[in-house]
Parts: C-alpha cells; sequence; structure tokens
C-alpha cells in the first residue's frame, strides 16, 4: 500500500511493476460531491507470463508488489489526496472556501495471457482468483474514496478565530485524516488474511 495525504505540492506516484504494464484509466463521479472530491482512478497491469496455472500460483504466492521486504501481495493501491482551498475571514472568524480534493488511485493487478490457451478447467480457476484479487484491492480503492468523502465534510465544516488557526486545525484535521485512512487499510488487510495464499480450487470445489 502506498499512499499520501497533505497540503503541499503534489507528489508523484511511485510506478511499480514486475513486468509491462497495460493502463486503464478512468473518472470516478458517484453522488453529488464531484466538485469538491475530484477522483482519478488508473489500473494497471501486469504480466505473468507462466503457462500453466500451477506455474502462475506459485508466481502469485512469491509476489511482492511494494518491493523487496515488504509483504506478499499479488495486487497493490497506492493513493494520494491532495486538497486545495483558501481561508476567508469575515468579522474575525475565518473559514474554508473553495475546498477541492484530489484523490488519485492506482490499483495494479495480475494478468495471464496464456490463459486463452489452457483447459477449461484452469481458465475458470484463474478467473476466480483474479476476481478474489480484484475485488480486495477495489474495496481498498472504495476505503479511499469514502475517507476523503468524510475529510470534506470535516474541512468544509472548519471555522475558526482568525485564519492562522484556521490554518492550523486544516493541517491537523488533514494529518489525522491520513493517520486514520493507513490504520483503516492495515486494518483491513489483517481482516483478509487469505489474500496472502492462493490455492487452486475446482469449479464446484469445496
Amino acid at each position: 500500500m502506498k499512499s499520501g495525504l497533505g497540503v503541499g505540492p503534489l507528489a508523484s506516484l511511485v510506478l511499480l511493476a514486475v513486468c509491462p504494464l497495460a493502463v486503464s484509466a478512468q473518472r470516478l463521479s458517484e453522488g453529488g460531491d464531484s466538485a469538491v472530491v475530484q477522483i482519478e482512478f488508473v489500473e494497471v497491469y501486469y504480466t505473468l507470463q507462466d503457462t500453466t496455472l500451477t506455474e502462475v500460483i506459485a508466481r502469485l504466492n512469491s509476489t511482492r508488489l511494494a518491493g523487496a521486504g515488504g509483504e506478499m501481495s499479488q495486487g497493490l493501491t497506492e493513493y494520494y489526496i491532495q486538497p486545495s482551498w483558501r481561508p476567508v475571514g469575515v468579522r474575525g472568524r475565518c473559514r474554508v472556501s473553495d475546498l477541492t480534493l484530489r484523490v488519485q488511485i492506482r490499483v495494479t493487478l495480475p494478468e495471464w495471457p496464456s490463459q486463452a490457451d489452457r483447459p477449461t478447467e484452469e481458465r475458470a480457476s484463474w478467473q476466480l482468483i483474479e476476481s478474489a484479487i480484484r475485488s480486495h484491492e477495489h474495496q481498498h480503492r472504495d476505503l479511499t474514496i469514502n475517507a476523503a468523502r468524510a475529510l470534506a465534510d470535516d474541512l468544509n465544516a472548519l471555522e475558526t478565530q482568525g485564519c492562522r488557526a484556521l490554518r492550523q486545525a486544516f493541517s491537523g484535521k488533514v494529518a489525522l485524516a491520513g493517520e486514520r485512512l493507513d490504520e483503516i487499510h492495515a486494518q483491513f488487510d489483517r481482516n483478509t488474511p487469505e489474500r496472502l495464499s492462493i490455492a487452486a480450487k475446482p469449479p464446484g470445489g469445496g
């Protein structure tokens, strides 16, 4: 998991891959918050060059997309949340104005081109494996989006005596939200340890 949430210049996302990547980008805009929470979602794919499902499973169970020393992971979600705003003072009070949160999310998933030439049972097992990895990473994506929307509500509600105090309160809210979101993602991973070990199951198997 790569993350970032800050008030300074936009940081560059680290591009992680074990093989050449294919990219699919889209904007997510759900609900009425698109003017404040601007979501940029990208999926990239690393290619498994293995021939058989057994080889693919062995490869996935030794994959660490976050790099050497990182936890075993067959998928990866990276995110960066960048606030933009300005303070507005009225009669000694100061509040947040023109708030936007730019939310960049990058999900890395495996693809196995050789599945097209494999037996039906292997293709079906691969589809189950790929779907489970995708579902897990998409839940990380959704946790990030929900946290950004909650942060936007909290920031828009800020009002202080003087704009210096508002800037301090704003920075504090952003820092706390980043810590909380990192813990939410870590807890989600702790609650789903099965992601760390993949085993093939035949269709209809227990």
